[in-house]
């Protein structure tokens, strides 16, 4: 759980302060006095600040983002007082308001810049890999409520609406994310099967995992002290048969030993090409404790590598992909029951967390949250950097300035709109905690 926690808050912080930096940067550039720079909010108190020139740097105590404060700028502290003073050359509010637009998008840019370098160096050092749908020989492995869908087993997946793909994980993404019919190959023959709403609900609660390849298998670890053990079952063993039932795939495997729970049964075994008969006793949840060689599922993979160039040429393209991604992922949450609960906070985020240190999964993970949030920000509602964006464009086009009483009302309408989705959020997050 420390691991999940760490890697979380180092990424948040991270893309906070340089999402603050952004604004911090372009305010001093135009000569605007930033009165604090925090990363995290402050609420009655900070965990640590200090005053360095007439700024007041610090970290709070509540990790739900950070900022700048402006000064002569109505922004989410309401500070009325200072706006009721002689506007002085250093204030926010005294700057032309094309200044102010670039003050209000610099965290937005930053944010965006930072998810393509990160995107071009993980292209340029990790290239992709992706599970080809034209290497697999024996299709997916099929449960009981994807048959009902209409799936069966040994079905390859080959496209969405008409549109084939190479990457299984494609397929996935568009058959949750919008698609109305899967193809699949079957028996030779290409069948086109209907996506419902239960088919996207099924694919949105598999977490990425609705389509598993069925694999050929080994043994290739054995768990101290389990049936396996006991039974003699040793690595590169391969069983092909469970009581006199072939099981040529670790599919027909499994589903062969779940109808022999808290049993024993007898298991034809190769080892080192001879075939030898052993007897083990299955445990209650239908497994003997062995882990299997993942060779032919590594066989499917496809890595493919990128030049300096075509990295950057990723890079550049794939914050918005991801943002695209994320927008119709919003969308399908209200096409399929019980969508809220899907929504996940922080809470939420830190159990999708690997419990080891990755390296990879934090800068995939930050390059994408940075996109993100320079999305959200990008939103006008009042309160965000878009918000106070819209009332710049507004200035600019008609040159008429609102008047502070409107700046000051849709602030408050931006903060109330901000913390009903914080508690929406938390909440489900809670929620989907205690249920789940």
């Amino acid at each position: 759980m420390l691991i999940q926690i760490a890697t979380l808050m180092l990424s948040l912080m991270l893309l906070v302060m340089l999402h603050e930096l952004g604004h911090y940067v372009t305010a001093r550039w135009f000569g605007v006095r930033v009165e604090r720079f925090f990363c995290f909010f402050d609420v009655k108190f900070a965990i640590w600040k200090k005053k360095i020139g007439d700024t007041v740097y610090g970290i709070g105590w509540l990790p739900l983002g950070g900022y700048v404060k402006l000064s002569g700028m109505i922004d989410e502290s309401m500070d009325l007082e200072q706006m009721k003073q002689e506007p002085q050359p250093y204030e926010f509010r005294v700057k032309p308001a094309w200044q102010r637009l670039i003050i209000m998008l610099g965290g937005i840019i930053v944010n965006i810049i930072l998810a393509m370098i990160i995107y071009a160096a993980l292209f340029i050092s990790q290239g992709e890999t992706y599970v080809d749908v034209n290497k697999m020989q024996y299709g997916i492995e099929v449960d009981a409520k994807q048959e009902k869908l209409g799936l069966q087993n040994g079905d390859i997946p080959v496209g969405v609406d008409g549109i084939k793909y190479n990457s299984l994980r494609n397929i996935n993404k568009e058959a949750l994310l919008g698609g109305n019919t899967l193809e699949v190959k079957r028996d030779g023959k290409e069948v086109s099967l209907p996506i419902s709403e239960n088919f996207r609900t099924e694919i949105l609660n598999s977490k990425s995992s609705f389509f598993i390849p069925q694999i050929t298998f080994e043994v290739d670890s054995v768990v101290d002290n389990s049936a396996a053990q006991k039974a003699g079952l040793l690595k590169g063993d391969k069983i092909i048969a469970v009581d006199g039932f072939t099981t040529p795939l670790y599919s027909d495997f499994k589903r062969k030993l779940s109808e022999y729970k808290g049993k024993t049964v007898p298991l034809s075994v190769v080892r080192k090409g001879e075939a030898i008969e052993l007897m083990t006793n299955v445990n209650k949840d239908g497994k003997l404790g062995f882990t299997t060689t993942s060779a032919y599922l590594n066989s499917l993979e496809v890595h493919r590598d990128y030049t300096i160039a075509e990295g950057i040429t990723m890079g550049l393209t794939e914050p918005f992909e991801s943002i695209a991604t994320q927008v119709r992922g919003i969308g399908t949450l209200f096409k399929v029951k019980d969508g809220r609960k899907q929504v996940a906070g922080p809470i939420g985020m830190v159990k999708q967390m690997p419990t080891k240190w990755s390296w990879l999964f934090f800068w995939s993970f930050t390059a994408m949250i940075s996109a993100w949030l320079a999305f959200i920000n990008l939103l006008p509602i009042p309160g965000l950097d878009g918000g106070h964006a819209v009332f710049a464009i507004y200035e600019m086009v008609t040159g008429k300035k609102p008047s502070e009483k409107v700046l000051e009302k849709a602030q408050m309408v931006g903060v109330v709109i901000i913390l009903a989705l914080m508690v929406f959020i938390f909440g489900n997050d809670i929620v989907n905690m205690i249920f789940k």
